[in-house]
């Protein structure tokens, strides 16, 4: 009963609340038509009192005049309030109906992009100009929410740096794309971009050097597409850009090398120029309708081959990538447990003096020998431990094993001491355990430091180099001998010959291939060997396969060499025996080096 009437009273309150101005025009023309009457009424008494005789002031038809005239003035003002002030009160009710229904759309969808407000002009000072600034100060404060809204909804679909559209924007898209090829057919393609060397870059100038170099980027990809095409930031060094409509596929490819050869000079940091590039795949939605891959996926593993195969390139996706994917997530996989399992070993290729063809030491060379698949490349897996970073862990377990070989070997061998080269990847390097590693190993094995090869890669002095610094001064003082692998194949500069203590220059065998059927390998490798020489440093020349190249070699004085001519890297038992009988096996080893 109770709840009964209080409906009905709020029905009631409802009613009246919404009638409100209704019943106050109502009763202020009450009011005014009411007040004329009564000025009708009392204006004859007033002109007799101004000197009109009473026989005419009070005449039928004066005082019906008068009663007319009063409701004629009381109506007319009436008509004029309610004119005046009934067309500011709707203009206001106006404005606040729109503003009512344009905050509850958007409250109920939280779009508040549509959400569009009128302010009302104020020109007076009564209550109903109050009314109209209370009014505006609200929409002020609304409107902070919408600006609110739209920086929000832009931050997450948008970059920050760049200002492109993020992944959260580009998966959208995508969704789209598909829609459209299932519903008519429409084709579409997606390029995968990953910049080559941008972590080179945040090492030598810093992140606002990598963020610079981005931008840069950004802009020379933008300037590569259409306009309908949408071009996206997924990470850090990340990027796709996703075309649809007829001709995509081949649009596709056009950008991409667009993109490419926009990037062969070198690009303008600072008072620093940086040599850089994208590695790209390409997937396109017919390709992958067939494949039943998502395009994104496909682009990212085709950008993958292009990466491992050079950079700076494009690689088309095709099916094989995505067997070859599988494959590696697999290898992945049983990586981790590989160390655990003792699945890796060691293979050792003899270092020969090139001269007398003697001995001179070994370089200790990964393997992993599967208990299904037989040995794996290291090609196969050693990328893989550097991306996991399970190359650190196995890196610890090279040094301890080669030193503990090494050791062992010096009292076997009829030459006396032989050293060991262990190689050390950049990963490995950088990590802060290094040189405790190096230290415990040659603790453990009891082998001199100075019999210790330590095999680093020009690619190192890309990184932050007062790090790289002080890690090779202190591998120095434990006694470590140094040598520059892959020597003339990346960052080679006279200046990290003369800063750094390297002991050793490794010749890259992409050179010793020439030796003998060009001038111009000839003549690197003249110029390196003649290098070595002028800096009091150890030359040896990587990947000697024929009695010609090893000829040359001697002719230009290279001290010592390596490779399939002299023998295969030997399991250690087969090491021993070359050792102990002077005879080179050939037969050991299947896998290269």
């Amino acid at each position: 009963m109770t709840t009964h009437m209080s409906q009905e009273e709020n029905r009631r309150l409802h009613r009246r609340g919404f009638r409100l101005t209704s019943r106050v025009f109502w009763d202020m023309a009450i009011y005014m038509v009411g007040l004329g009457l009564i000025m009708g009424l009392i204006f004859p008494p007033f002109v007799v009192l101004l000197g009109v005789p009473e026989t005419f002031a009070y005449r039928t038809i004066f005082r019906f005049a008068c009663l007319m005239a009063g409701f004629m003035v009381g109506a007319m003002n009436y008509a004029l309030v309610k004119g005046v002030v009934g067309g500011r009160m709707e203009v206001l009710g106006g404005h606040l109906l729109s503003a009512t229904t344009s905050i509850t759309s958007a409250t109920k969808t939280g779009d508040w992009s549509e959400a569009v407000f009128e302010r009302i002009d104020v020109d007076s000072n009564d209550q109903i100009g109050e009314a109209g600034r209370a009014f505006n100060s609200l929409l002020g404060a609304v409107e902070g929410r919408k600006d609110l809204e739209e920086r929000l909804r832009y931050q997450a679909f948008h970059d920050m740096l760049t200002g492109l559209p993020n992944r959260a924007f580009f998966m959208d898209k995508l969704s789209e794309a598909e829609a459209l090829r299932k519903e008519n057919g429409t084709t579409s393609a997606v390029l995968f971009l990953d910049v080559d060397n941008l972590k080179g870059v945040n090492d030598n100038l810093g992140h606002e050097g990598g963020d610079t170099l981005i931008k840069l980027l950004t802009e020379r990809m933008t300037r590569s597409v259409r306009d309908t095409d949408t071009v996206a930031r997924l990470s850090g060094d990340e990027f796709a850009i996703l075309l649809i409509g007829p001709g995509s596929e081949h649009q596709a490819e056009r950008v991409a090398h667009r993109i490419i050869n926009s990037l062969r000079a070198p690009t303008q940091i600072g008072e620093h120029l940086v040599r850089t590039g994208f590695s790209i795949g390409l997937a396109t939605s017919t390709t992958c309708a067939a494949s039943g891959i998502g395009m994104l996926r496909a682009a990212d593993m085709a950008m993958y081959a292009a990466k491992s195969g050079g950079k700076g390139r494009l690689e088309v996706f095709q099916p094989s990538h995505h067997t070859a994917h599988v494959e590696r997530d697999a290898v992945r996989a049983e990586l981790s447990g590989a160390l655990d399992a003792e699945q890796l070993e060691l293979h050792y290729q003899p270092i020969f003096d090139v001269s007398t063809k003697q001995t001179v030491g070994f370089e200790a060379l990964l393997r992993w020998r599967h208990p299904e698949r037989g040995l794996i490349s290291p090609l196969e897996f050693i990328p893989l431990a550097e991306e996991t970073g399970l190359i650190v862990p196995i890196g610890r377990w090279v040094l301890q094993e080669a030193t503990r070989q090494a050791a062992e070997w010096q009292n076997r061998s009829p030459l006396g001491r032989l050293r060991m080269s262990v190689n050390v990847s950049v990963r490995q390097f950088q990590h802060p355990d290094l040189v405790g590693d190096v230290a415990d190993a040659l603790q453990r094995s009891g082998l001199k430091p100075s019999l210790l090869t330590l095999e680093i890669t020009e690619s190192l002095f890309a990184q932050d180099i007062e790090e790289t610094t002080r890690k090779i001064e202190l591998l120095k003082k434990l006694g470590c001998r140094l040598a520059l692998d892959d020597f003339g194949t990346g960052y080679s500069s006279l200046s990290y010959l003369r800063r750094f203590p390297i002991d050793t220059l490794k010749i890259d065998k992409s050179f010793i291939d020439g030796v003998t059927t060009s001038t111009e390998g000839h003549a690197v490798v003249a110029a390196i060997t003649q290098l070595g020489q002028t800096l009091h440093l150890e030359v040896v020349a990587e990947g000697l396969e024929t009695a010609e190249q090893v000829e040359a070699l001697r002719a230009l004085g290279c001290p010592l060499g390596q490779g399939y001519h002299f023998s295969r890297p030997l399991v250690a038992g087969d090491a021993v025996k070359m050792l102990l009988t002077g005879q080179r096996s050939t037969a050991s080893m299947l896998v290269p080096a």
